[in-house]
């Protein structure tokens, strides 16, 4: 279960919830399963590799005729400085692209990690245990004055 509980921990603590709390328990958990599933599904879905090779074809076309655009004995409007420097250009955007897809690839590692937005789940997890636990000791330290 999501919340790591164990069946009989989620029974004791039940008969110490309002049947309000109880409900909006029931749906916070409801949308959290949701939520869940559709993070995982993300997760799973890769980026396919017929996109790389496509991506690929692109840059090697683009490559290829800006190579045979500016192979050409007088060249108008570029002096070969500029040309260099728009060739450079050319490289340098497709090198950083290609990284960013490398990046994308595993959804755990590099910049554009989730795992930091997992962290916030075992937070909640802690909270509610702590919160269960307290309303647990409580419940036995009134029936313990109650005898």
């Amino acid at each position: 279960n999501e919340l790591g509980l164990a069946p009989n921990k989620l029974q004791s603590a039940t008969p110490f919830m309002a049947p309000t709390i109880f409900s909006e328990v029931y749906d916070a958990l409801t949308r959290l399963r949701h939520e869940r599933s559709t993070r995982l599904s993300a997760l799973q879905s890769t980026y396919p590799g017929l996109h790389y090779v496509i991506l690929g074809l692109l840059a090697g076309s683009i490559c290829t005729v800006f190579l045979m655009e500016t192979n050409q004995e007088l060249l108008i409007f570029l002096s070969a400085i500029q040309l260099r420097i728009l060739w450079s250009m050319l490289i340098g955007t497709f090198s950083a692209l290609a990284v960013v897809n490398y990046d994308m690839r595993d959804p755990f590692r590099g910049s554009y990690n989730v795992a930091v937005s997992v962290d916030q789940f075992y937070t909640i997890r802690e909270t509610i245990h702590a919160t269960i636990q307290m309303d647990q000791e409580d419940a036995e330290d009134d029936i313990d004055s109650a005898r």
